[in-house]
């Protein structure tokens, strides 16, 4: 991808999240929302990491991240 260039474009997103949620939403909620989602992404690689391990495994697999799926959405449930 060329230096620059958007994933996505700010305002479409931020129409889609008012439409879902029924609420103003800020300037930069688009930002917000994808730090929240690296924040997961990170939290639950992490979680699914020290499953793995403690499984015996040799690496992470598809079983130890579904283990952990819930317990992390349920941290981050706003």
């Amino acid at each position: 991808m060329a230096p620059g260039q958007k994933l996505y474009p700010r305002a479409t997103v931020k129409k889609i999240v008012k439409a879902h949620s029924n609420c103003n939403v800020s300037k930069n909620v688009d930002v917000t929302i994808f730090l929240d989602y690296v924040l997961f992404m990170q939290t639950l690689m992490k979680e699914a990491t020290i499953e793995a391990k403690q499984g015996g495994e040799r690496g992470i697999t598809a079983r130890s991240v579904r283990k952990v799926t819930a317990d992390t959405l349920a941290k981050f449930k706003g």
